[in-house]
């Protein structure tokens, strides 16, 4: 699974990739939102971990982006928030995301946020 990493604290960038590298995925990082959105273009991941508050064009800036540029073909999308209202990212206004996380959190609790996201999605007959 092709992932993209976009924070704007190199250590934690570096922590997120060495962690799912070793997971097996493939990793791509991006420090702000306009190498975000070059990485985007260049490698088309299958899920984005985005920093909600990423300098040069923040979370809401790369999601408009993506939603202009690929309206059918984005990534799965996981806003990383320090947001105490788990509700608050709404309200910003953001568009499109498929979940968030609150930071502080553990690696393996961002794992499985990616495998829900991820997950196949599956029709139930009535």
């Amino acid at each position: 699974m092709r992932l993209l990493i976009a924070d704007s604290d190199p250590t934690m960038t570096e922590l997120y990739e060495t962690y799912f590298s070793d997971k097996g995925y493939q990793v791509v990082t991006a420090g702000n939102g306009l190498q975000c959105l070059q990485a985007i273009r260049e490698h088309m991941p299958d899920v984005l971990v985005l920093e909600e508050k990423l300098p040069w064009g923040g979370s809401d800036g790369v999601l408009e982006c993506l939603q202009q540029d690929y309206p059918f073909a984005s990534p799965e999308v996981v806003l990383l928030t320090s947001a105490k209202d788990p509700h608050t990212p709404v309200h910003y206004g953001i568009p499109k995301f498929d979940a968030y996380l609150r930071k502080p959190f553990l690696m393996r609790d961002l794992a499985r946020v990616i495998q829900r996201v991820r997950a196949p999605q599956t029709a139930v007959a009535r």
